[in-house]
């Protein structure tokens, strides 16, 4: 299932920096679309890798909540992330 409300709220077919989209839960996770790759991943790190960059999400408890088709949800307390 795809994430929809990026086209609810910016309309479809808009450019980004990141090559993908990415929403924040405060003290539960957040989630990615448009994702390419993973690179190295534990409970503190995890690399979300883009067709354009990486961005690394740093945190507490974190865990690959569900990949697929492009879609990422990671669980767990996010306190930084960093391009």
């Amino acid at each position: 299932m795809k994430v929809r409300l990026y086209g609810e709220i910016f309309g479809e077919g808009k450019d980004d920096f990141l090559g993908g989209r990415c929403v924040f839960l405060p003290n539960k996770g957040c989630y990615f679309e448009g994702v390419k790759a993973l690179g190295n991943f534990t409970e503190t790190l995890i690399e979300v890798c883009f067709p354009r960059l990486t961005v690394c999400v740093e945190g507490e408890g974190l865990s690959l909540g569900k990949l697929y088709d492009g879609d990422l949800r990671i669980d767990g307390r996010v306190v930084c992330v960093r391009v």
